[in-house]
């Protein structure tokens, strides 16, 4: 057995060995990694247990001598439920809703159940199998707020995310502290490939190129709110170049932000161009967000 843990998190690893062999998945789980065995029926239903490399939600799944485990970990977390007014234009196979800060855009390794991908496709009386395509056609961090777009479709999905880059525009809003001397900036920091032990990724001269558009709206003091266009979609890559250049955004304790009620970035508006290869979406489409009730600086 193998056990990584950190802050709440835990990664656990075991092998099942002769004597599990037909032993239900939920009691396997407890007896070899430790677990309660109402904890391990929760982790089983939220999607942090893997039976062979698979996510496995069955907790009377019988298990075979050799069967690898991992179950993946966090407690204390608290899950921002989604809500029906979240959805605000709807043309299917196209879903766009307001992400809430504390909601997780994707699924995550200790969960699949309680993720937007989920609970949208609940509220929109979904299939298991019509659930199984619904999937984000860009990320939003898990603090990050704003506008999200779904696919139920595959094959529409991909087309989307091939040509992202080309057809859609957005916009952001971040409160940063301390405030930028600045009040325009155009940013070309690259931003490497690798995240460091605390899964931040750092700017270098050998990364990968990145843009990004940095305008100051309005200062309070030592704070600053800037509207923020990204060229470019790297992971982190808002959060990596304000700190870089001295004015993280606030809560975003990871990149050096003063701690917040949430992290302060909003996806605010978004813009996606006419594509002919496309013809699912309308001649142009185009989105405001403001930011909701817990935007208070």
């Amino acid at each position: 057995m193998s056990n990584t843990a950190s802050a709440g998190f835990q990664d656990l690893r075991a092998s099942a060995g002769p004597d599990h062999h037909g032993m239900r998945l939920d009691q396997g789980v407890a007896e070899l990694l430790g677990l309660s065995r109402r904890r391990s029926r929760r982790a089983i239903d939220e999607g942090g247990v893997y039976l062979n490399r698979k996510r496995c939600r069955t907790a009377g799944r019988k298990l075979g001598s050799g069967d690898s485990l991992r179950v993946v970990l966090l407690d204390g977390e608290t899950v921002v439920p989604f809500t029906d007014d979240q959805l605000i234009w709807q043309q299917p196979p196209l879903y766009l809703i307001h992400k809430r800060s504390g909601q997780y855009a994707q699924e995550a390794l200790h969960r699949s159940r309680g993720t937007l991908p989920d609970q949208l496709a609940k509220a929109l009386g979904f299939t298991a199998k019509q659930a199984a395509s619904l999937r984000p056609v860009h990320r939003l961090d898990l603090g990050t707020s704003g506008l999200m777009l779904f696919s139920a479709d595959a094959a529409l999905l991909q087309l989307l995310q091939k040509n992202w880059r080309r057809c859609a525009a957005k916009s952001y809003l971040a409160i940063v502290e301390p405030a930028p001397k600045w009040d325009q900036q155009h940013i070309t920091l690259a931003i490497g490939r690798q995240r460091d032990q605390r899964g931040r990724f750092h700017v270098s001269e050998q990364g990968r190129a990145c843009e990004t558009d940095a305008e100051v709206i309005e200062r309070r003091d030592n704070r600053a709110l800037i509207r923020l266009i990204p060229h470019t979609g790297r992971t982190h890559q808002l959060r990596v170049h304000l700190a870089a250049l001295g004015c993280p955004i606030l809560g975003d304790t990871r990149y050096g932000g003063k701690v917040h009620r949430r992290l302060m970035l909003h996806a605010e508006k978004l813009r996606i161009k006419p594509m002919q290869q496309i013809a699912a979406l309308p001649d142009q489409l185009a989105w405001h967000s403001p930011p909701q009730e817990d935007w208070q600086w």
